[in-house]
């Protein structure tokens, strides 16, 4: 890569890119710059393991490039497809959109687990469904109405995905008052009687109004074929993919911040289906970074590198409450999730590959994680070489939003650095040993 663009610069982004807002990741412009720079020609593949809001795979879908995008998540997936969307279909949004309003006020019978009961009385869980199956009707199956969940995100084209996008932005809408300080967490009601009760012709009118803003000015045609894209939910440890089958891998692996990304997207899990006792736990344990943690810890291993082990060290002996128990475990789990993740692009990637990585340092109350050098470690081990790093300070970061971190430190600034990454043409003895181990 010859140039190198702040991550978080929003300037020349999409108008897809404002369907849906997602905290971490980095921007069009940047993902443009990145994609440009490599070099890469017809046929070659790109890939981005954590795909998230999906920047990656529509800004190579819009430059003709083929890209394979895996997230655990899958509500993040059916965001990723509808950021796809080709724009030679934006013209059958509208009508569409009042088909399924009118197709919406059909009767719907809520199941007595559906886990939108959990914010929602029964009456508002009936409108909410009736518009998704008045869009699974019309866009994915007019013979009968399943959870996603229970259908799987390959159902659902990059058409459906965008009116289920406008169904999330309604929920969101619509569950502002259990919205906390912290933007990624999201409240549960304490009794029947604090449940939501917004009427269906107000629901109605909401996934209404969030459509008609969210349709284009403007279309532009993409010129030529499309090249192939996939889209799936998979795990960043284990990827669905051939070794050496992948050319470049632009992501942004999931920070070391302890954000709850499945309660981030917690309501709308719960319209795809997935509730307490319907798959939530099993989701929010399997992402990288979780709140949650194991009974047992994670074994420790060297090929982590010796700043990481550095950090897990002054973690286990810090004074602070909890630290050598709940936070040592949560970053155990972190940490060997990582390293596992990397040892698999490294895999994919083909040898002489690039690899472009958007991290961010953090805290463990006074104790620096300096992801990047970490990062840049096991990368190392699993036969990448870093070739360029490039940092962006950051004036804000979620740190602040913990009162209690004051009591640590008086400023709550960062650095997001991009590492560029070159997989070495063949591997050491130490590397083959190494690869082989973890894998």
């Amino acid at each position: 890569m010859e140039r190198i663009e702040n991550p978080k610069a929003r300037g020349g982004d999409s108008f897809s890119s404002t369907w849906y807002r997602f905290y971490p990741g980095f921007s069009e412009g940047f993902a443009r710059s990145a994609l440009s720079s490599a070099g890469l020609g017809d046929g070659d593949w790109v890939l981005d393991p954590w795909n998230g809001g999906g920047t990656t795979t529509s800004t190579a879908t819009s430059a003709g490039l083929s890209v394979c995008g895996y997230d655990l998540n899958p509500v993040m997936i059916v965001v990723a497809k509808a950021r796809c969307l080709d724009p030679a279909e934006y013209s059958s949004l509208k009508p569409l959109a009042t088909d399924i309003g009118r197709k919406a006020r059909k009767p719907f019978e809520v199941l007595p687990d559906d886990p939108l009961l959990t914010w929602l009385v029964p009456s508002s869980v009936a409108a909410l469904r009736g518009i998704e199956a008045a869009i699974q009707t019309l866009l994915v199956d007019d013979t009968e109405y399943r959870t996603l969940k229970a259908r799987g995100t390959d159902a659902v084209s990059d058409l459906a995905a965008f009116f289920y996008v406008m169904l999330f932005r309604t929920v969101r809408y619509v569950f502002r008052p259990f919205r906390t300080s912290n933007p990624t967490w999201l409240k549960r009601p304490v009794s029947y009687s604090a449940r939501l009760r917004p009427s269906g012709d107000r629901l109605r009118g909401i996934f209404r109004a969030e459509t008609a803003r969210m349709l284009p000015r403007t279309i532009t045609i993409r010129e030529g074929p499309r090249a192939q894209r996939i889209l799936k939910v998979a795990s960043s440890e284990k990827l669905p993919l051939q070794t050496g089958s992948v050319d470049f891998v632009l992501t942004s692996p999931p920070y070391c911040t302890r954000i709850d990304y499945a309660m981030a997207t917690s309501a709308e899990l719960s319209l795809l289906g997935f509730g307490p006792t319907s798959g939530f736990k099993e989701l929010r344990r399997g992402l990288i970074g979780s709140v949650t943690v194991p009974k047992a810890a994670p074994i420790v291993s060297q090929t982590w590198g010796q700043t990481c082990l550095g950090f897990l060290q002054g973690l286990y002996g810090h004074d602070s409450k909890a630290s050598a128990t709940y936070y040592y475990k949560n970053h155990l789990q972190y940490f060997r999730s990582l390293s596992a993740s990397i040892t698999e692009i490294g895999r994919v990637l083909r040898p002489g590959g690039g690899c472009v990585l958007v991290v961010q340092d953090s805290y463990y109350k006074d104790l620096h994680n300096d992801l990047p050098v970490i990062l840049t470690e096991m990368a190392a081990a699993g036969g990448l070489a870093l070739k360029r790093r490039n940092d962006f300070p950051l004036s804000r970061t979620m740190a602040g939003v913990n009162p209690g971190t004051k009591g640590y430190r008086a400023s709550f600034n960062a650095i997001e650095s991009v590492l560029t990454f070159r997989k070495a043409s063949c591997l050491s003895a130490q590397q083959i040993d190494y690869v082989s181990d973890v894998v």
